[in-house]
């Protein structure tokens, strides 16, 4: 199967910790469904590590967009300094897309997203695409982080929310000091999804996120009786 060919179009850190890469895909051939993976090969990198020169990003961008947008914490590796210090206009090869947190087919069936920190990169492409193609998806995010500075996309899903009727955000953060946080505070627990998830044998639940917490969620569903089979995860 012949490479297909993306060019790096920007790059930019979009919090204190994530930073954000826009490709183009224009012309590619690329094309994948909302809540896939891919992997990206720098061609000509200028650093290089024992780690090569090849990453697999979820993609954070609906397949609507004539571009893919990838994140990733802001670590010292060669990857993330070749992303900062390439020109504009570099190219770069994608595989082809994989992953196990594909958005279900069928609208009438709801969604519960159960995310922790960088998880959230395919929730993005997902309730991007739900909200832009108008679809009649009954969509709730719940989303944990530290603290409301590590959040990425906080504001893209708080727009979304305001905007869209089918889409409902649930942010929470552990640090309880901070005085100006309107929402949630603390891990996301069985009391928090059942105060807002009216059936809760109804939805496909999505958890994405590090180890330990994909873990805990996945518990936490089959304790209050989820059927593993409507459960689908991606550990980080």
């Amino acid at each position: 199967m012949a490479e297909k060919i993306i060019t790096l179009k920007d790059r930019k850190l979009i919090n204190e910790n994530t930073l954000a890469m826009w490709f183009d895909k224009k012309g590619s051939g690329f094309e994948f469904e909302p809540g896939q993976y891919a992997k990206i090969t720098l061609l000509e990198p200028i650093h290089n590590d024992d780690e090569g020169n090849s990453r697999l990003f979820s993609i954070s961008t609906s397949p609507t967009k004539d571009y893919l947008m990838f994140t990733t914490r802001a670590l010292d590796s060669a990857f993330n300094k070749n992303i900062l210090e390439l020109p504009i206009g570099t190219k770069a090869t994608i595989s082809e897309p994989g992953g196990n947190t594909v958005l279900h087919k069928d609208s009438g069936i709801s969604a519960v997203f159960l995310i922790g920190g960088i998880g959230i990169t395919p929730v993005r492409c997902m309730v991007e695409y739900i909200v832009e193609s108008k679809l009649p998806y009954d969509a709730t995010l719940f989303y944990s982080n530290p603290n409301a500075e590590s959040m990425a996309f906080f504001e893209d899903f708080e727009n979304w929310a305001r905007v869209y009727d089918g889409f409902k955000f649930i942010p929470t953060i552990d640090d309880s000091s901070n005085k100006n946080w309107k929402y949630n505070v603390g891990y996301i627990n069985k009391e928090l999804i059942l105060k807002n998830i009216p059936d809760i044998n109804k939805p496909i639940y999505y958890i994405v996120g590090p180890l330990a917490m994909v873990d805990a969620m996945e518990i936490l569903l089959l304790d209050m009786g989820i059927s593993k089979d409507k459960i689908k995860l991606e550990r980080f």
